[in-house]
């Protein structure tokens, strides 16, 4: 394997941000079915990165280790360097943390289901999404956002934690 140079290295490392141990609201008694019954859940603090994987990040992963690309990245409105990597397997991003923790020296790995929800939440409960209720059609530049895929990966305001 080729060392990653030190410019690419800078690069490939996620911002993190550290989550507090705390228990907090999982579910939502509104939602889907696999989403009911809300119900109280302690979580450990944990680190997660403070922006998704771009696909800039993931291609350098996909070229070193001659994996299939994302099914997306044949879509124009999926392949933007600097938009969220999609359509990848579990073991496709569990492979994904393993690599980087090869080139950073650091573990990395994907969150529990349950640590996810809290980050997302930002310290926010009985909200139906991570910025309130307030639905998303009235966020600002709705409309124009969502018609050419994914946003940009950091793009919208942080929630409470900074994610």
């Amino acid at each position: 394997m080729a060392p990653v140079s030190s410019e690419i290295h800078l690069e490939l490392e996620p911002e993190m941000i550290v989550i507090p141990a705390g228990e907090f609201l999982m579910g939502c008694p509104n939602g889907a079915a696999n989403e009911r019954p809300a119900h109280r859940v302690w979580v450990d603090s944990f680190a997660i990165g403070r922006f998704a994987i771009t696909n800039q990040c993931y291609r350098i992963f996909v070229q070193e280790k001659a994996r299939q690309a994302p099914a997306g990245w044949s879509d124009a409105h999926f392949n933007r360097p600097d938009q969220p990597v999609t359509s990848v397997s579990w073991f496709d991003a569990t492979a994904y943390c393993e690599w980087l923790g090869e080139h950073t020296g650091k573990a990395f790995r994907l969150p529990t289901e349950a640590e996810w929800e809290r980050a997302a939440r930002g310290g926010l409960e009985e909200k139906l999404y991570t910025w309130g209720d307030e639905p998303p059609q009235l966020q600002p530049r709705y409309a124009e956002l969502w018609r050419t895929g994914p946003e940009p990966s950091g793009g919208r305001p942080p929630n409470g934690w900074g994610v």
